[in-house]
């Protein structure tokens, strides 16, 4: 690693909901977060297959279609300024130390104390190098 190679606390793969939400949590602790996601457009699944239907399971709306809790989300992740890669697929994480972790992705190479890994069953084959 080159000394001036940046090392965010929390990298985030997948930048679906889950991912969003970790996005603002991490960022709301005031940590320097990273958020990878592999398609051209946050929000995953609901952004990419339905943004016209509506979501009846989260909690505190009755329902709201995805496109709109997509735009919340991201309004709220992106409160804390985090770093984004978007059509950027993580090819591999390797743990170089106690401390450290390499993300290799499609566009380079990024590192990062933490990783959280948000994986859709559709886009991460099982036997992908990125476990």
């Amino acid at each position: 690693m080159h000394q001036e190679q940046h090392i965010h606390d929390v990298t985030i793969i997948g930048g679906g909901p889950a991912g969003l939400f970790a996005t603002f949590y991490g960022g709301m602790r005031g940590m320097d977060i990273h958020l990878i996601e592999s398609l051209p457009d946050l929000g995953g699944q609901l952004t990419a297959l339905y943004p016209e239907k509506y979501i009846y399971d989260v909690a505190g709306f009755p329902n709201v279609k995805a496109k709109t809790l997509v735009k919340q989300l991201e309004e709220q992740a992106l409160a804390f300024d985090p770093d984004i890669s978007l059509d950027t697929a993580v090819t591999h994480v390797e743990k170089l130390d106690d401390k450290l972790f390499q993300i290799t992705t499609t566009k380079g190479v990024y590192f990062s104390k933490t990783v959280i890994i948000n994986r859709r069953s559709w886009c991460l084959p099982p036997t992908s190098s990125a476990y």
